[in-house]
Order: structure tokens, then sequence, then C-alpha cells
């Protein structure tokens, strides 16, 4: 095994911490003394956000969320992007009209003090485009969507955790 190891931590990165832009969840197998608990956050926080957890059950939900939440970004942006065609924008076109809808909303969200919802229904003029969107989603119950597909995610990893 490992005989000199102080201590184990289990770890969590995902993909946009290959340009420091991630999120890190970690846990540590002991109580770490200050001088290890320093020393990993330093480590993971080249990644992006190292976010310490004291619970087993935590990282497997870092998992879910953060360490499979850029796939479903991913595809929401795909699906933006074949919407944008079906309207009749080019491939490029479509592309950039999803990359930068996707990182404008993000880098919105990340400024400003506002929640996610709030900036939603700013967004949202009664009876108009937005709206008619958000019914759609709504009908097609996104959001228990989005909670199965992380439930999903979670119970796979507790699987993967326990082989």
């Amino acid at each position: 095994k490992f005989p000199k190891a102080r201590n184990v931590v289990r770890s969590m990165p995902n993909i946009p911490g290959q340009i420091g832009a991630g999120v890190t969840g970690y846990l540590f197998a002991s109580p770490p003394t200050a001088e290890d608990e320093a020393d990993v956050k330093r480590i993971l926080s080249a990644l992006g956000c190292a976010m310490k957890v004291e619970e087993e059950r935590h990282i497997d939900g870092i998992t879910a969320i953060s360490g499979s939440g850029p796939a479903y970004v991913f595809e929401f942006a795909c699906a933006l992007e074949a919407a944008a065609e079906s309207l009749g924008f080019d491939k490029e076109r479509a592309r950039t009209l999803a990359i930068e809808t996707v990182l404008g909303a993000g880098r919105l969200m990340a400024r400003s003090e506002l929640d996610p919802e709030t900036l939603r229904n700013n967004v949202t003029s009664p009876n108009g485009t937005t709206q008619a969107a958000l019914e759609s989603f709504a009908a097609e119950d996104y959001r228990g969507m989005i909670k199965r597909a992380a439930q999903a995610a979670y119970d796979r990893s507790i699987e993967l955790s326990n082989a």
C-alpha cells in the first residue's frame, strides 16, 4: 500500500479544471493536520474552486453535480446549437450563438448578486418569447429531468466507490 502516507484524500475534480475554472470536492479519510489541509487545498485550488466536505455522500453529490455537470451544460449547448440550426443558422453561427449564450449567462450569474431564478425572471417578459420557451420546458419537466439525471449520476458514484 502506501507505508509513508499520512492520510488519504478522496477528491473529485471536473473537466473545467483543465483551464483553472473547475470545482474539486475533497474529503479526508481521517482528521488532517493543519499543514496537510493547507497543502491539499493549495494543490486542488490550482484547478479552480476547492470545496472540502465532511461526509462521503457529499463527494458523491459533487460527482453528480460538478463532476458530471459540465456534460449537462455541454448537452444543453448541443441542444441550443441544434435549435439554432433548425431556425436557419449555419453550423458556425449556431455554434457561436450556443457558446456565447452559455458563456455570457454563466459570467452574468457569477458576477451578479442575484440568484439564478431572479436572473431568469428578469429576462422573462409576461407573455413574451422567453415565457413561451420556459412554459415548454415546464411541460417537459425540465427541472425534474435534471434532478433525475443528477440522482442517476449520484447513485452510480456510490456504486463505483463501493466496487
